[in-house]
């Protein structure tokens, strides 16, 4: 899936579409999307997602599917 994008609204950069994690809060838990089509500007690094994708995001938490891995994270005070 290759999506086009327009200029960064923040800064007027090109954006080009990366696949990235999307890391999510819900309910005191860390969630983590791999492989997540997002457009990033190439000047800036703002980024994106398309209505359809935050879409299907939204559908995989929601449906609590199984995850594809588990993984620990350290979490720190300051």
């Amino acid at each position: 899936m290759t999506n086009k994008y327009s200029d960064c609204f923040y800064c007027g950069g090109k954006v080009v579409e990366r696949l990235l994690p999307r890391e999510i809060r819900l309910e005191n838990k860390l969630l983590i999307v791999e492989n997540v089509p997002m457009g990033v500007c190439v000047q800036c690094g703002e980024k994106v997602l398309k209505p359809e994708v935050a879409e299907s995001i939204d559908r995989i938490i929601r449906e609590k599917k199984k995850p594809a891995k588990t993984i620990s994270v350290p979490v720190y005070s300051f």
